[in-house]
């Protein structure tokens, strides 16, 4: 009897090991995808605009979109101060020039004291159906990639 009992909370214990929780970047990751529903109809840099050739891991071709706060900013702020908090610039990721072969979807958003160190950018990467498509948070090879822009933004929009 004492051998079915302790076998019974191995097993407990082994299961309750096992979790299919989410960690907070990945619920922050979720929450920012409802957030960005409807990107399509954000503005793009005038400079930027539709489906462009790109030379990043996000694929041969990229289209960029940013929200309001993005759009203000580069509107009326100084060239050399930093994007505020609340910014969100999304680029989906193709392997054709048409966009019928999407790769993923890259966002940017800045999160007041996520991470002070790289310039508050919370990075999440998602599948076209907005299941996550990778590393999301504090991502070093996208921090890596992204250092030699100015405030992270290795586009045309500064």
């Amino acid at each position: 009897m004492k051998i079915k009992i302790l076998s019974f909370f191995i097993l407990l214990l082994t299961l309750g090991c096992e979790s299919d929780e989410l960690t907070d970047d990945q619920i922050l990751a979720n929450d920012i995808w409802e957030e960005i529903q409807g990107y399509k109809t954000w503005d793009q840099n005038p400079e930027f605009l539709g489906i462009q050739s790109g030379d990043s891991p996000h694929g041969e071709y990229v289209q960029i979109w940013i929200n309001d706060i993005v759009k203000e900013f580069f509107n009326v702020e100084i060239p050399d101060s930093l994007l505020p908090n609340g910014s969100i610039i999304v680029k989906e990721g193709y392997s054709d020039e048409g966009g019928a072969n999407m790769n993923k979807i890259t966002v940017m958003k800045k999160i007041n004291g996520f991470d002070p160190d790289h310039n508050n950018w919370f990075w999440a990467n998602y599948n076209e159906n907005g299941s996550l498509g990778g590393k999301n948070g504090k991502v070093s090879s996208c921090y890596s990639c992204h250092a030699s822009g100015k405030d992270y933004i290795l586009s045309r929009i500064w």
